[in-house]
């Protein structure tokens, strides 16, 4: 299992792209986590194509993180490619992962575009999510802890196990990290997580540790009012056992200022095109 980074940045980063990664399964299965405003150009510069990918993960709605899945809809609906025939022509849909709150939002960031099909009976906003998605429902969840949603969702289709759990990003705002599962054992509670965009929970992480093989978070170098991301004065602070397992995404364009500091603490930094292996959580290339 593996993790691609496509872009490494924050959301007005323009040396390093907006967000989009791609986790490889053992069967071979692609899924996008996020898909940023870059992401279409992203994965052509990589040399893949939207027919290459199984499904779609999203932690949250920010256009640093969605807004390239306009054109992954319209492309896989409308278009084949050799043997991969067009949804619209009964082909297989991409696959969607979304915790239900998070997934209500996506509609509403992706339905002016998406909803204009003509049903043949006169009605041209015909079109749902579920149009050019196929809407992978939660095998479980948690109860509501501090939001009317659900703390957590499960989520299982073939290989791919992960736990969508929430975390604090724009307050009041649904918004997730990722927990998934990495071993074929399905007694081990193993995972890789990733962050999504969130501010420091520093007991949750000390606690996910010790059945975590790697940690990917977002980070920020800038304490501003409000902070909704991973403020590094913060990640510093962590546990060496937790840093030391920690690869620094979703940064500033002002890294190279930070990175002696980073690399002092023990953190490893994202860099686009960069690959890990989720199992050993070392980095491939």
């Amino acid at each position: 299992m593996t993790l691609r980074l496509f872009g490494a940045g924050g959301a007005f980063s323009r040396r390093y792209g907006t967000t989009c990664s791609m986790v490889t399964l053992r069967s071979g299965q692609r899924w996008l986590i996020d898909c940023g405003r870059q992401a279409p150009d992203q994965l052509h510069a990589a040399g893949f194509v939207w027919h290459d990918i199984t499904g779609q993960i999203v932690t949250h709605v920010h256009g640093d993180h969605v807004y390239g899945m306009e054109d992954f809809a319209f492309i896989r609906y409308f278009e084949s490619r050799g043997a991969d025939l067009a949804g619209m022509l009964g082909g297989a849909m991409p696959r969607l992962i979304a915790h239900n709150a998070v997934r209500a939002e996506v509609w509403e960031t992706l339905a002016p575009s998406l909803r204009y099909l003509n049903d043949g009976r006169g009605n041209c906003k015909a079109g749902t999510l579920e149009h050019f998605f196929e809407v992978i429902a939660a095998a479980g969840c948690e109860p509501p802890r501090h939001n009317p949603w659900a703390h957590a969702e499960r989520f299982v289709t073939d290989d791919l196990d992960l736990v969508a759990r929430e975390t604090l990003h724009v307050p009041g705002k649904p918004s997730c990290s990722l927990e998934i599962r990495i071993d074929d054992d399905p007694r081990s509670e193993r995972v890789a997580w990733w962050s999504g965009d969130c501010t420091v929970d520093s007991q949750m992480l000390k606690e996910l540790e010790p059945r975590t093989s790697i940690f990917f978070h977002d980070c920020t170098f800038v304490d501003y009012p409000g902070q909704v991301h991973g403020f590094f004065e913060k990640l510093e602070l962590l546990p060496e056992r937790v840093r030391h397992k920690m690869v620094l995404m979703h940064h500033e364009d002002n890294l190279d200022q930070n990175r002696e500091r980073v690399e002092a603490a023990g953190f490893r930094v994202a860099m686009p095109g960069q690959v890990y292996d989720l199992v050993s959580g070392q980095r491939l290339s």
